[in-house]
């Protein structure tokens, strides 16, 4: 309906002013054909037939001049102007039909035909002039060429019978003619509009690409420096680690590559949750989850981040339970509480929960600078930053923030800045409330990182470097497994047929030519139910989509001890029990 009304707007436009031209030629031809007549006609006649045809070309001089100066939108063109455009060129159609009665049988042959002349020309200009009006056309052909037709038949001359077919031929000739040029006319402005449209698409598409560049420039500049930060940190301890003369001095160094390397770590994550929601891997998988012991585990797990930084984790016990995926309702809360111990510049991060008639809202409430009214919204795009962030040394990748939006609306839920707080900054995401459940924890559940021992479980690690997989080996066998590395696919086989391994754990790009779906093809030809881990630094959509067609559990490097350990205990049979929230 849209296109139709532009395209008839667009007609319309078009007949206005070419007939408004043609109007001038028509002014010129009536005071000709005045003169013509003058000796001839009755005085009283022609004068009559004049003011006709003047009044028609009057109005049709001041139709147009009044729309180009009116310029009216589009729905104003089809509704109103469009069809006073009709009504003209019927009165228009008449007063040339009238002049074949009242003029042509004062006129002698020569006249006459001069007078035909006329007549084709003044069809012919109607038809090129009004192309969309199929209809006024179809009534000017009839209405002109029906009459000359008659008038013909009606006036007995050695030329009438002729002139008559032809002018019955010609008329129908002019029909085709009004159809085909209508449909042309037609194309013509749909190509023009399509064409419009297509040029502002393209236009939007540009300024949306050229928005994506500059902000992947951005980030790539931002992870560039983020990620050389705890690198820089990490060698600088390394060194003190090895060289200082203090044995406490070397313990501090030691603690500080390791936060370093957990500073890079997170980085990464934050890199790797903003690819898969892209990709659309991120799906959740919810289930009851106690808030309490949620909030707990994040009081300990950051705890140490916040003292460093001159502030305290605290938290509301509470008895709610909410339906969430407990890792990814895990990684949002992190992401608020590290931004409110780096950026806020306060003293405390509060957790807390309270209920509401639609579910349960989850708070995560600083003290510090607050955020401003005006970057409400913007914190939460790719690769922006409040401008607490930008005065930040630390910085910042910009996708903490609109990664934990987009994992919420995963949870049909919504991330937003609690705007009643000021006395800090404050979000806040509302879930669904849930019924107490007594669980068997998972063991990369919520409770804090603990010690599992593996004794008993032989793992096969297929690694194409050899440093890496050597120092894997060394890591398993300290939780107590057996290791056995191998530094080939083809290898990875001829083990498996040898050894019964409980769980394998392979790199991903492992060759040129070979993947970690190769190396788990060939070793289950042998143990065809041994679980898989891919431990991979590829975090690319279609690998990732790889991965997940193998059955295997996706580990991103560099994976810390825990988490490796928590992987381990998600395929190998080891559970514990905790106690779950009081209902």
């Amino acid at each position: 309906m849209e296109e139709r009304t532009e395209i008839r707007a667009a007609e319309s436009r078009i007949e206005f002013i070419v007939s408004g031209l043609f109007t001038l030629l028509l002014a010129g031809t009536l005071a000709y054909v005045w003169t013509l007549f003058a000796p001839i006609a009755p005085r009283s006649i022609l004068n009559l037939w004049t003011a006709l045809m003047g009044s028609a070309i009057a109005i049709m001089m001041a139709v147009p001049l009044a729309f180009l100066i009116r310029n009216p939108e589009k729905e104003e063109v089809v509704r109103v102007w469009a069809r006073i455009g009709k009504v003209v060129a019927v009165l228009y159609d008449l007063a040339i039909t009238a002049s074949i009665w009242m003029l042509l049988p004062y006129a002698n042959e020569d006249l006459r035909l001069l007078m035909l002349i006329f007549y084709i020309s003044a069809i012919s200009g109607q038809v090129i002039s009004t192309a969309e009006a199929l209809a006024n056309n179809a009534f000017g052909i009839v209405a002109i060429f029906g009459s000359i037709v008659a008038f013909y038949l009606m006036t007995p001359g050695p030329y009438s019978v002729g002139i008559a077919v032809f002018c019955a031929s010609f008329g129908l000739l002019m029909f085709v003619v009004a159809i085909t040029l209508r449909q042309a006319v037609r194309s013509a402005l749909v190509a023009r509009l399509r064409a419009e449209v297509t040029a502002v698409q393209l236009a939007d598409a540009l300024k949306e690409a050229e928005l994506e560049r500059d902000g992947k420039a951005r980030f790539i500049a931002a992870a560039s420096h983020d990620l050389r930060q705890p690198l820089h940190a990490a060698t600088l301890f390394f060194e003190q680690s090895q060289s200082a003369p203090s044995a406490e001095i070397r313990a501090r160094a030691a603690g500080g590559v390791r936060a370093a390397f957990q500073s890079a770590g997170s980085l990464l994550d934050a890199i790797l949750d903003h690819l898969k929601i892209d990709s659309g891997m991120l799906q959740p998988k919810t289930e009851p989850v106690c808030l309490d012991v949620l909030f707990r585990s994040l009081s300990e797990l950051h705890g140490p981040q916040a003292r460093a930084a001159g502030m305290w984790i605290d938290f509301r016990p509470t008895r709610h339970w909410v339906s969430a995926d407990p890792a990814l309702l895990e990684r949002v809360l992190s992401n608020l509480i590290v931004n409110g111990i780096k950026h806020s510049r306060g003293e405390r991060v509060l957790l807390s929960s309270h209920r509401r008639k639609d579910g349960i809202e989850v708070f995560v409430i600083d003290n510090g600078v607050g955020i401003r009214p005006d970057e409400r919204e913007k914190i939460f795009d790719e690769y922006a930053q409040g401008g607490g962030v930008r005065l930040d040394p630390r910085g910042g990748l910009g996708l903490g923030l609109a990664s934990s939006r987009r994992i919420m609306e995963l949870h049909e839920s919504h991330l937003d800045v609690v705007t009643t707080w000021t006395g800090g900054a404050g979000f806040v995401m509302t879930l669904r409330s849930v019924s107490p459940v007594a669980v068997t924890a998972r063991p990369d559940g919520l409770d804090t990182p603990h010690v599992m021992s593996f004794d008993g479980v032989r793992i096969l690690v297929v690694e194409d470097i050899e440093a890496a997989g050597l120092a894997l080996v060394s890591l398993l066998e300290s939780f107590g497994a057996t290791s056995d590395w191998a530094g080939s696919v083809s290898m990875a086989g001829r083990m498996a047929r040898d050894f019964a391994f409980d769980v394998m754990i392979t790199d991903w790009r492992l060759s040129l030519t070979e993947t970690g779906a190769d190396a788990i093809h060939i070793v289950r030809e042998a143990r065809p139910d041994i679980p898989v881990i891919v431990l991979t630094g590829d975090g690319a959509p279609d690998t990732m989509v790889r991965i997940a067609e193998t059955g295997a559990r996706l580990l991103h490097k560099p994976a810390s001890p825990d988490r490796l350990r928590r992987a381990l205990s998600d395929v190998v049979p080891v559970k514990r029990t905790i106690t779950a929230c009081e209902s």
